[in-house]
C-alpha cells in the first residue's frame, strides 16, 4: 500500500524535511492538483447558470429539502447521496449552489481511488512511473461521460465513487485475505454504501465483488490442490449478509424492487426481440469508444497480466506462523509446507486486479449490448470508468516491459509522458465540448413565473390541493416551488391525472402545463425551453461525438479522418430516452405520510434564495376567471411522457375547467372530477 505518511513521532518537523518530503513525492502535488483542477472545473460547468442542470432537475433539491425539514427524504430510493448532499445545502444556505458544490466535490474524490487502483500493478524489479496513475487520476474525472452524469445522474455518479472506493478495498483485501480487520471490513462497509446510494451501481458492486471471491476461491483450490476454507466461510457468511441487506432495501425502498424489476425485464425481453445494437443509444460518446486502441490495449494487458498470475505459484501460509513470516507480495514462486490442514494463501494483486478490470469491463458491454432495454444509455455513461481504469494500465503495463527490457529509462519516462498528455487533452477536449450542452431544463424566466404562481396562492390555507404536471421536465420544478405554495396547505405534485379522484378525494385538483410560446422566448435567450424533447436539455445525452481509433476519448486526428471509429448505432432506438426511467412519481411518493405541503423554505424567503419577481397575471383562486378552456395539444406538453388516453382524458378535463392563472410559460387549470 503506498504511504502518504509526511512525518514521524520520532522526528522533529522542519522546513528541510517538508521540502525533502515534496522532492521524493512530487506525484502527491500533482494528485492534489488534478484534483483541485477537477473540482474548479466542475464548478465552472455546474455554476453557469443558478438553477439546477439535468431533466431531474429540482429532485435533490426537493429531497435534501425534506430531510432539513422533517429528517428524511420524500424518495423511496435509496436515500445515502441525498444525506450526503444535504451538508453542502445546509452550509451554503441555497439549494441549488449547494447540491452543485457537493457534487463537484465528491466527483472529484474520484482522482484518489483511480491513482490507487492503477498504483497495485507492479512488477518485480521494475520501479516504473507515477504517469500512468496520475493518467487514470485525470481520465476518469474530465471526460465527456462523467459530465453527463454530474449534470443528470448525480446518484449514479456517487455510486461510481464508492464503487472505485470498494474495489480499491477489494483488491487489497482478497491479496491477503486473512488482513480482514482493516481491508476486509472497508470493502464490506463500501459494498453497504453503494447499495445504499443505487441500485445500478450497487448491483455492480455486488456482481464485482462475488466474481472476485469466487474466483479467489477457485484459483487457490487449483493451486493448493485444497479447499480454501476461510475463503469459503466469507463466502457463506456475506451471501447471507448480502441477501438479508437486500431483503432490507428492497422492504424500505420499495422503489428498488420496480427498478430491479424492470431491469430484469429488459434482459428477459431482449432473447425475443431482435432490434438494431444499442450501442450508441443516446450517450454522448457510443458505445465504439470500447473500440479504440488505447481502451483495447488495456484489455491485452489485463489479459496478458492475468495468464501470468494464473501460472504462478501462490503463497501459502502457516497461521501459527503467520507473526514470523514476513512475505513479499510480489515473490509469489515460494510456498510453505504446511504443517496442518488449515492454511491461508496470498494472492497476486496484480491478478487480482486484473481479474476486476475484466469483469468490469465485460459487464459493462454487457448491460449495454443487451437489446430492448431502456437502460443502456444508463449504463454506457458508467463506461468512462473501466476506460479510466484500463487505458492508463496498458500505458503502465508498457512501461515497465519496456523497462525490463531496456536500460533507457528517461527516454521511456518521457514517451510514457508525452502520451499520457495527448490522452488527458484530448479527453479534456472532448469533455469540454459538451459543457454548452449541460444547463437546466427551465429558465429562470420560466423559474419565476412558478413562483409568481406560488404567491399567487399565498392567501389559500388548509386546503388540500393536487396538481397534476404532466411534462417530466417541468414536474420537479412544479413540486420544488408549489410544493409548500400557502399555509398549511396539503399539496401533492402528480403525473398523471389517472387515478388522482380515486386516491385524493376531497383535494382540489389544479393542472399545469406549459405554453407552447416559451419555446421561441427561451430561445431568444440562449436557453433550452421547457417544451424541447425529454433528453435534449440538461445533458449531452442526444449528442454523439466522433470518436477516434487511437485515443479514449477525442475527434479523429489523421488525414481525411482515416483513424474514425465507425459508428454501428441505430437512432431508431432512440424513441424512450432512459433519463425518464430514474426518478419516476412511484420514488416520488411521501413515504413518510407526511404532507409535503407542510413545508417551508430552509432559508427563508423564496425557494432556493431566489428573487421572487412577483409580477404579471397573476389570478388568485378568489378571483378566478370563469371560462371555457380549448383542449391543450401536444404544443402545450400537457400530455408528454403519457400515452394518448392519458392526454385525451386531460383534454376532456381542461376545457371544462376554469383557468386560474396564465401567464407567459405555464397555465395552471382548475378542473373538476
Amino acid at each position: 500500500m503506498i504511504d502518504f505518511t509526511i512525518f514521524r513521532a520520532d522526528m522533529k518537523i522542519s522546513k528541510s524535511r517538508v521540502i525533502k518530503y515534496l522532492k521524493e513525492h512530487y506525484w502527491l502535488l500533482i494528485l492534489i492538483a488534478i484534483f483541485i483542477f477537477s473540482f474548479a472545473l466542475d464548478i465552472f460547468v455546474l455554476t453557469r447558470y443558478s438553477l439546477s442542470y439535468g431533466i431531474d432537475g429540482a429532485f435533490y433539491d426537493i429531497q435534501v429539502r425534506n430531510i432539513l425539514q422533517h429528517g428524511f427524504p420524500m424518495s423511496n430510493d435509496p436515500p445515502l447521496a441525498y444525506y450526503l448532499l444535504t451538508p453542502f445545502v445546509f452550509l451554503s444556505g441555497n439549494s441549488f449552489l449547494g447540491v452543485k458544490i457537493g457534487m463537484a466535490l465528491m466527483g472529484s474524490l474520484l482522482v484518489f481511488p483511480a491513482y490507487l487502483l492503477t498504483e497495485c500493478y507492479s512488477r518485480e524489479k521494475v520501479g516504473g512511473s507515477k504517469i500512468p496513475a496520475l493518467l487514470s487520476a485525470f481520465m476518469v474525472t474530465v471526460n465527456v461521460n462523467y459530465f453527463a452524469l454530474l449534470g443528470d445522474f448525480l446518484q449514479n455518479l456517487i455510486g461510481i465513487l464508492l464503487l472505485s472506493v470498494f474495489l480499491y478495498f477489494a483488491v487489497m483485501w482478497f491479496a491477503d485475505i486473512k488482513d480482514w480487520r482493516k481491508y476486509g471490513v472497508l470493502t464490506v462497509l463500501f459494498l453497504c454504501l453503494n447499495l445504499l446510494t443505487h441500485i445500478y451501481t450497487g448491483a455492480v458492486a455486488v456482481t464485482l465483488f462475488f466474481s472476485l471471491l469466487i474466483f479467489s476461491i477457485v484459483f487457490k483450490t487449483y493451486k493448493t490442490r485444497k479447499l480454501p476454507f476461510f475463503d469459503l466461510k466469507i463466502l457463506g457468511i456475506l451471501s447471507v449478509l448480502v441477501g438479508i441487506f437486500f431483503v432490507i432495501l428492497f422492504l424500505s425502498y420499495p422503489v428498488m424492487y420496480t427498478k430491479f424489476g424492470t431491469v430484469i425485464s429488459s434482459i428477459n425481453s431482449s432473447t425475443t426481440q431482435t432490434g438494431g445494437t444499442a450501442i450508441g443509444m443516446s450517450s454522448p460518446v457510443s458505445g465504439v469508444i470500447f473500440l479504440s486502441f488505447p481502451y483495447l490495449l488495456g484489455i491485452a494487458a489485463a489479459l496478458i497480466i492475468l495468464y501470468r498470475g494464473l501460472k504462478e505459484k501462490i503463497t501459502t501460509i502457516i497461521p501459527s506462523q503467520m507473526s514470523k513470516t514476513i512475505f513479499n507480495n510480489s515473490t509469489l514462486n515460494e510456498t510453505v509446507p504446511p504443517r496442518n490442514k488449515t492454511i491461508l494463501s496470498k494472492m497476486n494483486k496484480n491478478t487480482l486486479l486484473a481479474w476486476v478490470y475484466i469483469s468490469l469491463a465485460v459487464l459493462i458491454v454487457v448491460l449495454v449490448m443487451i437489446p430492448a432495454s431502456d437502460y443502456q444509455s444508463r449504463f454506457l455513461l458508467m463506461a468512462f470508468l473501466p476506460v479510466g481504469l484500463l487505458v492508463p494500465l496498458g500505458l503502465k503495463f508498457l512501461e515497465t516491459e519496456f523497462l525490463a527490457r531496456y536500460s533507457h529509462k528517461t527516454l521511456i519516462t518521457i514517451l510514457v509522458g508525452g502520451v499520457a498528455l495527448i490522452f488527458a487533452f484530448s479527453c479534456f477536449y472532448t469533455a469540454s465540448e459538451s459543457f454548452n450542452n449541460l444547463e437546466p431544463t427551465i429558465t429562470s424566466q420560466q423559474y419565476n413565473e412558478l413562483l409568481e404562481i406560488k404567491a399567487s396562492f399565498a392567501n389559500v390555507t388548509d386546503e388540500n390541493m393536487v396538481i397534476v404536471a404532466s411534462d417530466f421536465q417541468n414536474k420537479y420544478w412544479v413540486e420544488y416551488v408549489l410544493g409548500d405554495m400557502g399555509s398549511g396547505n396539503n399539496v401533492t405534485v402528480v403525473e398523471n391525472v389517472q387515478g388522482v379522484q380515486e386516491n385524493y378525494q376531497n383535494s382540489t385538483i389544479y393542472v399545469i402545463s406549459a405554453l407552447s410560446n416559451q419555446t421561441s422566448s427561451s430561445q431568444s435567450s440562449g436557453k433550452l425551453s421547457g417544451t424541447n424533447p425529454v433528453g435534449a436539455a440538461g445533458s449531452s445525452l442526444d449528442e454523439n461525438y466522433s470518436l477516434s481509433f487511437l485515443l479514449p476519448y477525442g475527434p479523429p486526428i489523421l488525414p481525411n479522418s482515416l483513424d474514425l471509429i465507425p459508428s454501428f448505432s441505430s437512432r431508431s432506438q432512440t424513441t424512450k430516452n432512459p433519463t425518464q426511467m430514474d426518478n419516476q412519481p412511484g420514488g416520488m411518493t411521501n413515504s413518510t405520510n407526511r404532507p409535503p405541503g407542510n413545508m417551508t423554505s430552509v432559508t427563508g424567503g423564496t425557494a432556493g434564495n431566489m428573487p421572487s419577481n412577483i409580477t404579471g397575471n397573476m389570478q388568485p383562486p378568489g378571483n378566478m376567471t370563469n371560462g371555457t378552456n380549448q383542449p391543450l395539444g401536444q404544443g402545450n406538453s400537457q400530455g408528454a411522457g403519457s400515452n394518448d388516453q392519458a392526454r385525451q382524458i386531460v383534454d376532456s378535463l381542461t376545457s371544462s375547467g376554469t383557468t386560474v392563472f396564465s401567464g407567459n410559460y405555464f397555465q395552471i387549470i382548475k378542473i373538476k372530477l
